[in-house]
C-alpha cells in the first residue's frame, strides 16, 4: 500500500479562501441600511481585489502554481464579481440586464470547465479573461465610489457627477471584454467540444436475468496496467518532447515479442538496460539528476494510445528519427532482431497521449517489477488523480497526423 501526504493549501490559495469569504462581508454590507454601507463595501471590494492580483503574483513568483489554484481564483473572482453586481442592481446602479449577461457568461464558461473536467482536463484563466474582470473591478469600483460620495454628503459635487456620467460607459466597455472573452473561451476550445459532441451516448443496457449461482462472477483486477520504459525516455514523454513508443519486446515477452496489450497505462520509469550511448544527447535534459536517486519508483504519468501500427519497413522508421531520442544503432539492432520462432522484423509503433497526474504515486521496489518485461501491474489507479495532458490537444492532433504521414499507415487502434 502506497502512503500519501495530504495535501494543503499554499498561500496563493489561501488568499483566495479570503477572498471568498470577503465576499460574504461586502454583501452583507451593501444589504445593510447603515449610512456607510457602501463606503464599507468598497473597502471590502478593494482589498478583494487587491488579494487577486497578490495571489497570482505570489503564484508566479514561486512557482506555486496548482490545479487547484487554476479553478478556485477564477471562481472566486466570479463569486466576487457577480455577488457585488446583484447589490448594485438592487441599489439600482447597474443595469439588470448587462449584469445578466455578464452571470450568464460566467455560468456557460463555469459548463466548460466541467466538461473539460470531465476528460481531466484544467483550464486555466486566459489572459483576455484578466482584462474582462480589470474591466469589471473598475466598473464596480465607480460605482461603489458614487455611492460612497453620496454617503458623505458630496452627491452634489463634480466628482459625484463625473462618476455617475461615467458608469453606464463603465459597464458598456466591461460588458463588450466579457463577451467577447467568453467568445475567445470557446472558439479556443472548440476542438474539446466537437470531441463532446461527436462522442455518442451511453446506450442503456437491456435489462438481463441473473447469472445462475453455480456460475462464478469474474473479479475486478487489483492491479492497474504499467509499461517499462528507460527513465530518460519516459521523462521525454511525460514533458511533451515525444509522443511516440516504439518496441520490440524483452526476453520474457514469448515467442512473438511485445504486443501492445492496453489501451491505457503507467508510464513506469526503469533505468534497467539504460544505456546513455544508444540515445541522443538532448534525452539527458529530462532524467532525474543522479543526487536525487531514491529507491522508490515514481509513476507521474499515464499514458493512452490512439495508434498502434507495427512497422515492417525500416524506411518507415528512418523518418520518424526526428520524433523520438533512440539512437539508430539501437534501433535497428531491435529492428532486425527475429531470433525467436514466430518473431519477424519490425517495430512496433503506438503513438501515445500523456497524461499528468497532480500528486504523484510512490511505489516501493518489488521483485514483481523486475526482469526484461514490457508490462507489468502497479496498484495505483489513474481514475482517482487530477490529471492534465502534457501536449496540447491541437498540438497532438497535428503531430500525431505528421507520424502517421511519415510512416504512410492507416492508423490501428491498440
Amino acid at each position: 500500500m502506497t502512503l500519501r501526504r495530504a495535501p494543503t493549501l499554499n498561500l496563493p490559495n489561501q488568499l483566495s479562501v479570503l477572498r471568498l469569504g470577503m465576499c460574504g462581508l461586502l454583501l452583507i454590507s451593501l444589504s445593510m441600511t447603515w449610512r456607510y454601507a457602501a463606503f464599507g463595501a468598497l473597502i471590502v471590494f478593494v482589498i478583494a481585489s487587491l488579494t487577486d492580483w497578490l495571489d497570482g503574483a505570489i503564484a508566479r513568483h514561486y512557482h506555486l502554481v496548482t490545479d487547484l489554484g487554476k479553478l478556485l481564483d477564477p471562481l472566486a473572482d466570479k463569486v466576487l464579481i457577480a455577488g457585488t453586481l446583484v447589490g448594485l442592481v438592487a441599489r439600482g446602479i447597474a443595469p439588470m440586464w448587462m449584469v445578466v449577461l455578464i452571470i450568464a457568461r460566467e455560468f456557460l464558461i463555469t459548463g466548460l470547465r466541467t466538461i473539460a473536467a470531465h476528460k481531466q482536463v484544467i483550464l486555466a484563466a486566459e489572459k483576455v479573461g484578466k482584462h474582462k474582470t480589470i474591466s469589471q473591478i473598475v466598473a464596480i469600483i465607480v460605482s461603489l465610489a458614487y455611492l460612497s460620495l453620496g454617503e458623505f454628503g458630496w452627491g452634489q459635487s463634480a466628482l459625484a457627477t463625473f462618476l455617475g456620467g461615467a458608469q453606464i460607459y463603465l459597464y458598456w466597455i466591461a460588458l463588450v471584454i466579457t463577451v467577447f472573452s467568453g467568445a475567445f473561451y470557446f472558439w479556443k476550445n472548440s476542438a474539446m467540444l466537437n470531441d463532446s459532441m461527436a462522442e455518442a451516448p451511453a446506450e442503456a443496457a437491456a435489462p438481463s436475468a441473473p447469472a445462475p449461482a453455480s456460475l462464478p462472477q469474474p473479479e475486478k483486477p487489483a492491479g492497474f496496467p504499467a509499461f517499462k520504459e528507460w527513465e530518460g525516455i519516459v521523462g521525454a514523454l511525460g514533458h511533451g518532447a515525444q509522443i511516440i513508443i516504439l518496441r520490440k519486446g524483452g526476453i520474457a515477452e514469448g515467442r512473438a515479442g511485445f504486443a501492445p496489450k492496453h489501451p491505457k497505462f503507467w508510464l513506469f520509469p526503469t533505468r534497467f538496460h539504460q544505456q546513455w550511448e544508444q540515445t541522443k544527447a538532448g534525452l539527458r535534459n529530462f532524467a532525474t539528476p543522479s543526487g536525487s536517486e531514491t529507491k522508490e519508483v515514481p509513476l507521474e504519468y499515464f499514458a493512452e494510445v490512439t495508434d498502434a501500427v507495427y512497422l515492417e519497413s525500416w524506411s518507415q522508421v528512418a523518418r520518424l528519427d526526428s520524433d523520438h531520442f533512440w539512437s539508430d544503432t539501437i534501433l535497428r539492432e531491435r529492428f532486425d532482431y527475429h531470433d525467436r520462432p514466430g518473431m519477424t522484423p519490425g517495430l512496433h509503433l503506438l503513438i501515445v497521449r500523456v497524461w499528468r497526474v497532480n500528486l504523484s504515486h510512490k511505489l516501493a521496489p518489488s521483485p514483481a517489477y523486475e526482469g526484461c518485461k514490457s508490462w507489468i501491474e502497479v496498484p495505483a489507479n489513474w481514475e482517482r488523480d487530477i490529471a492534465s495532458p502534457v501536449v496540447p490537444p491541437e498540438e497532438f492532433a497535428t503531430r500525431r497526423s505528421r507520424i502517421l504521414a511519415a510512416i504512410a499507415a492507416l492508423p490501428a487502434t491498440a
